[in-house]
């Protein structure tokens, strides 16, 4: 009796090891989309920072990123859409431009949320969280970072396609 109980519970620790153990997928799908299992929508700059914001998540598994160029609607542009999935996986269905991937929480890499990339010509979608002078965008760039609810910032110059931003240089 304490043998099979043993055997059982042997059994059940390897099924249970099996189970919560994933092995590091980096791999992007290039005009692929993830069919359903979505969690929620994001707006980020770039697949690789969409691809971030999964890994940071509780729960995301997978993500599809919608650049830029994929449609004219400006509230479609820069779509991350995080996804969740019992299997790991999800339907990929064939989507011109987008980008699909893998959190990289099974990876053993280190990444940072923080990133110091700018994107010039980029104005984030979203709601202003504030609105401030600013004389660089190095400024403008180190007050978001000092602020936590702070996401993304857009520095404002001259030539600004929204004028009631051009005199206050900076929003994030």
């Amino acid at each position: 009796m304490f043998r099979m109980i043993w055997i059982y519970q042997t059994f059940y620790f390897i099924f249970l090891l099996a189970s919560v153990y994933s092995e590091c997928v980096t791999q992007i799908y290039e005009n692929t989309y993830f069919q359903g299992g979505d969690l929620t929508t994001v707006f980020t700059p770039s697949a690789n920072y969409c691809q971030i914001v999964c890994t940071y998540h509780p729960t995301c598994l997978l993500f599809t990123y919608l650049p830029v160029t994929w449609t004219k609607d400006p509230a479609q542009r820069f779509s991350c859409y995080l996804k969740d999935s019992d299997t790991e996986m999800l339907p990929k269905v064939k989507v011109e431009g987008a980008i699909s991937g893998h959190s990289l929480k099974q990876c053993n890499v280190k990444i940072s949320a923080c990133s110091p990339d700018v994107h010039l010509g980029l104005d984030m979608q979203g709601v202003n969280y504030d609105i401030s002078m600013a004389d660089s965008y190095q400024q403008c760039q180190k007050r978001c970072t000092n602020d936590k609810h702070c996401h993304f910032f857009t520095y404002a110059r001259g030539t600004f396609h929204d004028a009631s931003f051009r005199l206050s240089n900076g929003h994030f």
